[in-house]
């Protein structure tokens, strides 16, 4: 079987590094596919979010306090040849944001192992395990990797310890 490294990422306006055109989980999602040789898969939403970081994270939490399940763009067909799927996201409002979690509830996870990472500015995982765990019937989610947004592009290190764990 193989493994998938499915990933939501913003580029734009970034908290503490700027204007960045690769997206944080982005470049982590990138680095895991490398160094497991997993294929890649980029969830994109059909309305993007602002380019501008603080009308994004008014967007996000709107989205979070409605529930929202925004659309996304790119289907696959389905997960049934992957038996590993890493989850990259960014950590918004305490979880993952609300187009992951359409895109999660849009594929049977029944037997993979998840392994989710996130990238944060400091809340770490947040309740971002918990959630997959409550959504992801039948999967086995394994211990999550939160790294900060800041140090994303330094920590290839640290990624592939968590890949072998």
């Amino acid at each position: 079987m193989k493994s998938l490294v499915v990933f939501y990422s913003r580029r734009g306006e970034n908290y503490a590094v700027g204007t960045i055109n690769e997206g944080n989980a982005e470049h982590i999602a990138h680095v895991i596919a490398a160094k497991t040789g997993a294929d890649i898969y980029e969830v994109v939403p059909e309305r993007e979010y602002s380019p501008s970081y603080m009308t994004c994270i008014n967007e996000a939490q709107q989205e979070l306090r409605a529930q929202a399940r925004p659309a996304f763009k790119n289907h696959i067909a389905s997960l049934d040849d992957y038996d590993t799927i890493y989850l990259c996201y960014p950590n918004w409002w305490g979880t993952y944001p609300r187009v992951m979690a359409t895109f999660l509830e849009s594929y049977n996870f029944d037997g993979k192992v998840v392994k989710p990472m996130c990238t944060h500015e400091g809340s770490g995982m947040g309740s971002s395990e918990r959630e997959l765990a409550s959504t992801l019937h039948g999967a086995t989610i394994k211990a999550g990797l939160a790294i900060k947004g800041t140090n994303a592009h330094t920590s290839d290190a640290q990624i592939e310890r968590w890949i072998k764990e």
